[in-house]
């Protein structure tokens, strides 16, 4: 079945080369999808990820988005956890002093030995007030130790005195400083002895709460899936994905079925020859694997080509056991397309097929 198959590719090259192309291009589709919809996943969650917490704690009127999340530092009385730090977060921008560069950041605010700070890859915690750690995308703009900067309208200048990984938040570089810091930026001036304002209680480890109390509980599962904006972009991404599935199965499908209705003479032949339908048939699934299989290959290698050489600025990664699933699953579309042209293979009359 497979030397019939190969045998009718070889002697129609340009015509089965098409189908080929077509589907390296949706092949490729697929995967530039899947890269910018982990990108924009990682983009949105990296720096949750990086917290390697257990659970949040959010004002229970807050819908379990951290965005509507209104609490101060006295909650933190009422949980009790083997790891505990309040957690304060604020979109602002960054400006350098000597420079009119502006970048847009996600200011994060805890207490300095929270564990939530990620590990260091230059200099130090912040110990005081106006010091700040910037993320390795910060630090890859220029940012070094010891720069002054502004944030927001806030006429303070912030010292860098450290900088770690990859970390990002709402597709934002993030900057990690303390709790007062962040109340500035979102409400201004502080009123002396003000219990500072947070977003939630974040936990690692076994935790509960103490007594009745406005928080709710929640895994960071469900807490990811409620950052704003999270789960509608990937499920929109995804759903492409899953109708360029459908699509490259009816593409096949529709080609070889053509292709079926072109060949009923030659295949009435091979049947007075007694050759079965289910021979016929393995021909044609197998060019379809062997169609799709290449433009699968093809479109997987120029995939992390572009991976490579894509602009730092666009959030995109490669997830290879998802683009290798994927794949898997494109080859198997395709070859439900072509087991669509079984009935009319079947149905060939050898005797008017040759008439």
């Amino acid at each position: 079945m497979m030397y019939l198959g190969l045998k009718e590719m070889a002697h129609e090259k340009l015509r089965y080369a098409l189908l080929t192309g077509v589907m390296l291009l949706i092949a490729l589709v697929v995967f530039i999808l899947a890269g910018l919809a982990n990108g924009l996943s990682q983009g949105n969650r990296l720096a949750v990820d990086q917290w390697h917490a257990d659970n949040v704690y959010l004002n229970q009127q807050a819908n379990k988005s951290i965005a509507g999340s209104q609490l101060t530092t006295d909650v933190t009385k009422s949980v009790t956890a083997d790891k505990l730090a309040p957690m304060n977060i604020a979109s602002t921008v960054l400006r350098r002093t000597g420079t009119n560069k502006k970048i847009n950041v996600a200011l994060i605010g805890t207490t300095k030995d929270a564990f939530l700070i990620p590990k260091l890859l230059h200099g130090r915690k912040p110990t005081k007030t106006n010091e700040i750690i910037v993320s390795q995308d910060l630090w890859d703009r220029g940012m070094k130790l010891g720069d002054k900067i502004k944030l927001g309208q806030l006429t303070q200048t912030q010292t860098v005195v450290g900088s770690y990984g990859h970390n990002m938040y709402s597709i934002t570089p993030t900057i990690y400083t303390d709790l007062a810091t962040v109340a500035k930026i979102q409400q201004g001036n502080l009123r002396p002895n003000q219990a500072l304002p947070i977003a939630a209680v974040v936990t690692a480890g076994d935790s509960k709460l103490k007594n009745s109390s406005n928080l709710q509980k929640l895994s960071m599962p469900d807490f990811i899936n409620h950052l704003p904006g999270y789960t509608a972009e990937q499920t929109t991404l995804n759903a492409m994905i899953y109708f360029l599935f459908t699509m490259s199965l009816a593409i096949i499908g529709i080609f070889m079925y053509v292709l079926v209705l072109q060949k009923q003479a030659l295949f009435g032949v091979l049947k007075v020859e007694g050759i079965g339908t289910g021979y016929i048939l393995a021909s044609v699934v197998t060019q379809a694997i062997i169609m799709s299989t290449i433009g699968v290959v093809v479109g997987l290698g120029l995939t992390t080509l572009f991976g490579a050489f894509a602009p730092t600025n666009m959030p995109f990664a490669l997830d290879f056991p998802r683009l290798i699933i994927d794949a898997i699953l494109l080859v198997l579309a395709a070859t439900v397309g072509a087991l669509l042209s079984g009935r009319t293979i079947a149905r060939i009359n050898p005797v008017a097929a040759i008439n």
